[in-house]
């Protein structure tokens, strides 16, 4: 089932989320409803909050170089009360979009690495460790689950230019 997305202005996108405490029917009916709204809106990563839930819960599509020399996506992944350690010291900038910011993509700066731990759908702990854009993505997605936008992460005068189209969003999506 499509669920529906919040956008920038909405109070629950900068909420801190609370742990699931039990993967359950609900739980897993969630996320494949996540995967499902977010392959349908173009998207490579959905966090619960983005869909009006305030668990700390993501799913997400790996990035994969293929033999041939072509991206392709993997299968979707839930990562459930994740934790993110050991950012690398080296950081790269680069370009990031949302669902709740329509239309709007900016450079963000990110450590290059990451380490995460979290749970899948049976209750099981998995760890990765990943680098380039798809650490990128979880990082991102991590911070929706903190109630950070990637808008607050771009440097002071990038912010002070979109202003007025983050006011005209706020207008739009939340009347």
């Amino acid at each position: 089932m499509l669920l529906k997305i919040y956008y920038y202005g909405h109070p629950i996108l900068r909420k801190h989320c609370e742990p699931v405490q039990e993967i359950t029917d609900e739980i897993r009916k969630l996320a494949q409803d996540m995967i499902e709204t977010m392959d349908k809106n173009d998207g490579i990563g959905l966090a619960a909050p983005q869909v009006g839930h305030s668990i700390r819960m993501f799913v997400l599509r790996n990035y994969i170089f293929t033999d041939e020399g072509h991206w392709t996506l993997s299968e979707p992944k839930v990562y459930i009360n994740p934790k993110l350690t050991h950012p690398s010291e080296h950081f790269i900038s680069d370009t990031e979009g949302c669902l709740s910011l329509p239309g709007l993509r900016l450079h963000v700066n990110r450590p290059d690495r990451i380490t995460v731990e979290a749970m899948d759908l049976d209750g099981k702990t998995f760890v990765e460790e990943l680098e380039g854009y798809n650490a990128r993505v979880r990082m991102h997605e991590n911070d929706h689950i903190n109630g950070v936008l990637f808008i607050d992460r771009i440097e002071a005068n990038d912010r002070k230019k979109i202003d007025p189209l983050l006011k005209e969003m706020k207008k739009k999506y939340n009347p």
